[in-house]
């Protein structure tokens, strides 16, 4: 079991008005959690993540920002390394740096965007991760990559996270964990082919995110017990697990085997759910849980029994 203490986020895309997201915030900020993420979609209606958490950032305090996650290919690496440092200024150093390499090509289409191969953009991300670093770094970065290059450029403001704020890569396939295991703070294990292709049992289970999480460790070498392991969790809580398993499984038309051995859905009383993070972090170490869904509210007790535990 990992030593680290567990955390929770919450993933939100927006509100239905910006005093109902500023209220939001304060509430999450309240019950315990200790980051606020936003996801990272052009369609669907989720906001755009930095005017939202830079609000958020204002109202608040000691709540995180961050993402879950960016998809790198919308963003030129230099702007967006200023805007995270300035929003890492605005927030008094509350900045998680969330970045994934796309998997929606739902988006893509709608920016108009090629949506290439996985290999190239997860090596478009290791570049712009690398790029992004010695920004927040370095006085001034020349660079000459494959998909990026600058010349003499400057990132300002200095962050107040020092040397820099923490990157969290979202990975499940091969080639993203051993990126994250070489590169990430934070490592945010998710289904592999998730979004690519229909999700099985298998993908889901204690066994795969095991071995992925052994993928990063071979990767991140002697650095691997600095690594936090992270998931998310979609949580629905019922006084019955078996009928509410079968309802979303025939409703989704899907296999309910998938929902009911993943690690990725916890489905059941509150005390159902508290057992389910608690045997997680038991048998593969993981402790900063994003929770999700319609009540993430209503787990304020979770929160506030298992957070720095």
């Amino acid at each position: 079991m990992s030593g680290r203490p567990i955390r929770f986020a919450t993933q939100s895309g927006g509100a239905p008005s910006g005093d109902e997201w500023i209220a939001r915030a304060r509430r999450l900020e309240s019950m315990g959690y200790a980051t606020l993420a936003m996801p990272d979609h052009m369609v669907g209606g989720a906001w755009s993540n930095m005017p939202a958490l830079g609000a958020a950032a204002a109202a608040t305090s000691t709540l995180r920002l961050g993402n879950l996650v960016l998809d790198n290919d919308f963003r030129n690496p230099v702007v967006l390394a200023r805007e995270y440092a300035t929003l890492d200024v605005i927030s008094g150093g509350r900045v998680e740096v969330g970045l994934g390499a796309g998997w929606y090509d739902r988006d893509y289409q709608s920016t108009g965007i090629a949506f290439e191969r996985g290999r190239v953009r997860v090596d478009r991300l290791a570049e712009a991760v690398t790029l992004m670093k010695r920004l927040f770094t370095e006085a001034q970065v020349t660079f000459e990559g494959t998909y990026y290059r600058t010349d003499r450029s400057e990132c300002r403001p200095q962050t107040v996270q020092q040397p820099r704020p923490p990157f969290l890569i979202a990975a499940g396939g091969p080639r993203i964990l051993e990126l994250a295991g070489r590169e990430a703070d934070i490592v945010a294990v998710i289904p592999y082919g998730a979004g690519a292709r229909p999700t099985g049992p298998d993908d889901v289970s204690y066994e795969a995110a095991r071995a992925q999480i052994a993928r990063v460790r071979d990767a991140a070498g002697d650095r691997f017990g600095e690594i936090e392991l992270s998931q998310f969790l979609d949580v629905t809580l019922t006084d019955d697990r078996e009928a509410t398993i079968a309802e979303r499984a025939e409703k989704a038309k899907a296999d309910p085997n998938v929902l009911r051995r993943s690690i990725y859905a916890g489905i059941g009383t509150l005390e159902q759910v508290r057992d389910h993070i608690k045997e997680v972090r038991r048998r593969l170490g993981i402790t900063y849980f994003c929770l999700r869904g319609p009540h993430v509210e209503e787990l304020a007790p979770i929160v506030k029994e298992l957070a720095g535990t």
